[in-house]
Parts: structure tokens; sequence; C-alpha cells
């Protein structure tokens, strides 16, 4: 273990077993598996558009498996001895709270022109990130465009008063 843990590799760090998947998940990443060498073969983007949907399904299930393992290890670790089921339940809360809202994001970005994200990326590099904590009660749209006003500063005055 400490042999992977001390791995300068990262992508040799974390091993999924094949064998730890129940049957029909096992199945699927088979299928998903030819229809990827059947489109390498061919090079016919059809193949992919056809089975898009299933090709997404071995991802979901991994990410699905690797946040089931997530939270019940950090649960487990915070809980330290004490009501892991008052911890389960704000942990879990928090946790798909923050997974709904970087979603939320993650689909703004995406509206965005390529010129918006690079300008967004080039000031990230120049100025580092800002971590703050986002007011409760604002969608990710009135931030934004709270963010996005020329008249940020007359928000924050009358914020004030």
């Amino acid at each position: 273990m400490s042999k992977k843990i001390n791995d300068p590799n990262p992508e040799e760090i974390i091993h999924i077993d094949f064998e730890s998947f129940s049957d029909a998940e096992r199945i699927l990443f088979q299928k998903a598996a030819e229809i990827e060498e059947e489109w390498q073969k061919t090079g016919k983007e059809e193949i992919l558009l056809k089975n898009a949907e299933l090709l997404l399904k071995p991802s979901e299930i991994i990410f699905r498996r690797i946040t089931e393992l997530y939270c019940y290890v950090a649960t487990t670790l915070l809980a330290g001895g004490q009501n892991k089921e008052i911890v389960d339940y704000y942990f879990r809360l928090h946790f798909y709270n923050f997974e709904a809202d970087l979603s939320e994001c993650l689909a703004h970005v995406r509206t965005r022109s390529e010129e918006d994200n690079e300008e967004f990326l080039s000031d990230l590099k120049q100025n580092g990130a800002f971590f703050f904590r986002l007011p409760r009660g604002y969608s990710v749209k009135e931030v934004n465009d709270l963010i996005n006003s020329k008249d940020l500063g007359k928000q924050e005055e009358k914020e004030e008063k």
C-alpha cells in the first residue's frame, strides 16, 4: 500500500477491481468497449452518436462508485466515533448541494464564448483564484449577474446602508 501512495505517477495510485462490479455492470463495460473498438476500426462517428448514452454509462457508474466511497470514508472519519447518522445527514446535504451548484456553474461556463473563457483563465493565472463563501439564497445566475454587473460598486454601497 505504501508503495502505491508514494507512486509519483498519479494514474497508478488508484485501481478499481473489475471484479468488484456486478455482472450487469461488467457486461455494460464490455459492450461499451466493443463499440469503442468498432469506432476505432471504422472511424465512423455515427457509431459514437448512435451509442452515446451507452458509452457514457461506464463513466457514470465509476463516478457513482467513487462518490459513494468518498462519502463513506469522509463521514466515517468526520464522525470520529460520534453519531455517524447526523454526520451523514449534514455531509450528504452539503456534498450533494455542492455537486448541484457545480453542475449549474459548469452549465453556465458552457454557454460562454471561447473568448470569455480564455479571458477568465487568463485572469485566474494572473490574479489567482479568489475563494469565498457564496451567500445562501442566491442562484448561481444571480451571483454571476452581480459579478458581471457594471454596478457592482453601487450594489455593495446599497448593502452597506
